[in-house]
């Protein structure tokens, strides 16, 4: 990559691998903090460029910068600006440097880096990271380029890999098992028994899947009420869940009971009534909300905890199973960027360009005949070397380490230095 001293690509991150949830919780940025920890960056010159990650799961700082001591800079930074021993803080951290940091980043957009591997909001924060720093203007050539290359590495992982096809939560996994049922959940109708976390969680990804008739029953009315004006469903009273049944497609349990709320026998009154139409029945509770015996009424499809859980950790398993071809694409998509990013020092640049301006020499001098082109040559030459030297020592020159790659980039696109 670069040499060190002309800038430094580096990256100071905290993550659920080696930071407790406190510590995490003290460093995670609002979006206005990041906006804030930005200008304060770059304001008290600690880098050339910057982007904050920043996630419930991670806090990562990118950056340009010049010397080796840059890490522990940064580090002592956020110690005074979030309250936090500065021993803490190192015993949590993590730095990367280089081709590492970009790296790490390139993992981080693809989802390998994630608790849930190949899951894809983290690709969405990535992009929003950059944003954020190009309205703050802390993003230049580099960062731009690398976070930009990261994007187009997580969207082809998505698009060539099945990383994040299969679900790997117990909510997603309950609305993909009825969406094979069903085909299509939109018309169908949800029948939510609880009102709490879990069920509200199930709601949100039903209504994500489409579903426009979602009822919701708990033994509370309050709350039932409460979700269901938050979310656009419609609350039913607890005591009316077994007439109910006949018109619902889909049954969720997620209460607490410490016996069952749907039986079999309700629900062979509701098959009769449905004319034997099938029925899906996901059964979240410990213990469960429905009778297991409901599996031998046909037409009826059930699962419970166990089963779900036993769906998650086939489709952990083929996630993993995708690693080696999403590590290939971003390799791959890394060497792009190290190459470019490698040919942004000064040398390999004069170097491209001094080459380019012969390239120019030689084919003009082609037209002449040899001798008058022997003659010529030398002048050529001369002009060869006066037209190097000013960009060259000004580039050499400047002591803004952005500001150098900036202009390193725009001689590089302006002379077509680089090969498609």
């Amino acid at each position: 990559m670069s040499d060190a001293r002309e800038a430094r690509l580096l990256l100071l991150g905290w993550n659920f691998r080696g930071a407790s949830g406190p510590v995490r919780e003290r460093i995670a940025f609002t979006t206005e903090e990041v906006r804030e920890g930005l200008r304060r960056l770059l304001g008290k010159g600690l880098v050339s460029e910057s982007v904050i990650v920043s996630t419930c799961h991670r806090s990562e700082i990118y950056g340009i910068a010049e010397g080796k001591g840059a890490g522990e800079e940064l580090t002592r930074f956020i110690s005074d600006w979030r309250g936090l021993e500065p021993d803490v803080l190192e015993r949590a951290a993590f730095r990367r440097f280089g081709a590492e940091a970009a790296r790490h980043l390139f993992r981080v957009a693809a989802g390998l880096d994630s608790m849930a591997l190949g899951e894809s909001e983290v690709l969405g924060q990535v992009r929003q990271a950059l944003s954020i720093a190009r309205e703050t203007g802390s993003s230049r050539a580099v960062l731009h380029r690398l976070f930009e290359s990261a994007v187009r590495a997580g969207k082809r992982v998505r698009t060539e890999t099945e990383i994040g096809v299969h679900p790997l939560s117990i909510a997603s996994i309950g609305v993909e098992l009825a969406n094979k049922v069903f085909g299509e959940l939109a018309e169908r109708t949800v029948l939510l028994l609880g009102a709490g976390e879990t069920g509200t969680l199930f709601a949100r990804h039903v209504l994500e899947a489409g579903v426009r008739n979602l009822k919701i029953a708990n033994r509370t009315p309050e709350h039932a009420e409460h979700l269901a004006s938050r979310i656009g469903a419609q609350a039913v009273p607890w005591e009316t869940v077994a007439r109910e049944l006949p018109s619902a497609d889909v049954v969720v349990g997620t209460t607490a009971s410490p016996e069952p709320i749907v039986r079999r026998a309700d629900v062979e009154s509701a098959m009769r009534q449905r004319k034997g139409k099938a029925m899906f029945f996901l059964d979240l509770a410990m213990p469960p909300d429905i009778e297991p015996e409901v599996r031998g009424i046909y037409n009826v499809f059930a699962y419970d905890l166990d089963g779900l859980e036993e769906v998650a950790a086939e489709n952990r398993r083929r996630r993993v199973r995708e690693v080696p071809r999403v590590e290939e694409i971003l390799e791959e998509e890394l060497g792009r960027f190290l190459t470019w990013f490698g040919n942004l020092s000064v040398v390999p640049t004069v170097t491209d360009l001094k080459r380019r301006f012969e390239e120019i020499r030689d084919r003009e001098l082609e037209r002449l005949p040899a001798a008058e082109r022997e003659r010529v040559r030398p002048l050529a030459d001369s002009i060869v070397a006066k037209l190097l030297h000013e960009p060259m020592r000004r580039l050499k020159n400047e002591s803004d380490a952005a500001r150098k790659l900036e202009r390193l980039e725009a001689v590089r696109y302006l002379f077509d230095l680089d090969p498609d």
